[in-house]
């Protein structure tokens, strides 16, 4: 059988509650030149009995415990051929053109390797979730427009940094191009940050990343958004543990020493406000400063695979990170 031109990789972990609306917008699509696999991740909410019962025509596999988010993408990824690859979360709703025109978008440029969609909130749809995925000068990614009431303000296209996972468009050559160890997104992130990282290691590579304005859908916000809302860190801590972790190994793989140690002033200031925070409300996430050594060596390894095979010099890319506000384009 001919490949799809679009392979839709759902991972699934306890959103029982928000599949058949995910599945159902997708039915729905003016674009039909798609497959849909689903991963679920070891859910212990029902989810696993609900795909077998409800997506027998899907590819479809169930962890027995939960593997990351990370692991199961990349799984998904080998077992699909889709030139395109989508990442969608289960508690994203596709409006009816959104694979059209998120698609028209990659098309236009070869050399475009994501695509990010305008994401709003699924609580208030006049309430932006990401107009695509930036980095700042502290070395945090975040979604752009975030939190804003939508007033046409990221109604152009642009190039952007990289798109969020919750809903993101991958051209499978430039995933293959950038994988470490056969893996897409890094697998020792499981989860948090691992888009960023990936969205670095493809600007590196000299892929560009562009935002899809008429390409909407709408999200159930949940982890992305506390990891910036210092009132909302989960009383497990797991979540601001990783993305802790995560940050600093990402930074270790892929920032340029010269550019970080000019900006470590900044970061310093930043950090330190971050984790005597986290030292007061939430002392168990800062395991992750361990977690950072534990993984450092690992990361270190990779960053000379990133290094060496660089296609462009960082003082390119030093915009995204100086840049204090990016405009309305």
């Amino acid at each position: 059988m001919q490949s799809p031109l679009v392979s839709i990789i759902i991972v699934n972990w306890n959103h029982e509650q928000y599949l058949k609306k995910c599945l159902d917008s997708l039915s729905n699509q003016n674009f039909r030149d798609f497959d849909i696999c689903i991963v679920d991740n070891g859910s212990t909410d029902g989810s696993g009995e609900w795909i077998a019962n409800n997506s027998r025509e899907l590819n479809t596999v169930s962890f027995p415990d939960n593997r990351g988010f990370s692991k199961a993408f990349n799984w998904g990824v080998k077992h699909t051929s889709g030139e395109f690859v989508l990442s969608l979360n289960p508690d994203v709703f596709v409006e009816q053109n959104f694979l059209q025109e998120i698609v028209n978008s990659m098309n236009q440029d070869e050399n475009v390797g994501i695509v990010s969609p305008k994401l709003l909130r699924v609580e208030d749809a006049t309430i932006i979730d990401s107009t695509g995925l930036f980095i700042n000068r502290f070395r945090r990614p975040y979604d752009r427009g975030q939190g804003e009431i939508d007033k046409g303000q990221y109604d152009n296209s642009f190039q952007i940094f990289g798109a969020c996972g919750a809903a993101a468009l991958y051209r499978r050559a430039m995933l293959v191009d950038i994988a470490l160890h056969d893996e897409f997104f890094d697998e020792d992130f499981f989860a948090y940050y691992e888009d960023a990282d990936l969205a670095w290691r493809a600007q590196l590579r000299g892929w560009n990343a562009r935002y899809a304005p008429k390409a909407v859908a709408t999200h159930v916000r949940g982890w992305g958004d506390t990891l910036h809302k210092r009132n909302k860190l989960s009383k497990d801590n797991v979540g601001p543990r990783l993305a802790l972790r995560n940050r600093w190994i990402m930074i270790l793989k892929n920032d340029a020493l010269r550019y970080f140690l000019l900006d470590f002033p900044s970061i310093v200031v930043m950090e330190f406000s971050r984790l005597l925070y986290m030292a007061i409300f939430a002392p168990d996430a800062l395991w992750g400063l361990r977690d950072i050594l534990a993984s450092s060596r690992h990361a270190r390894d990779k960053r000379k695979i990133i290094r060496d095979r660089m296609l462009v010099n960082d003082a390119s890319l030093r915009p995204w990170f100086i840049a204090e506000k990016i405009q309305h384009q």
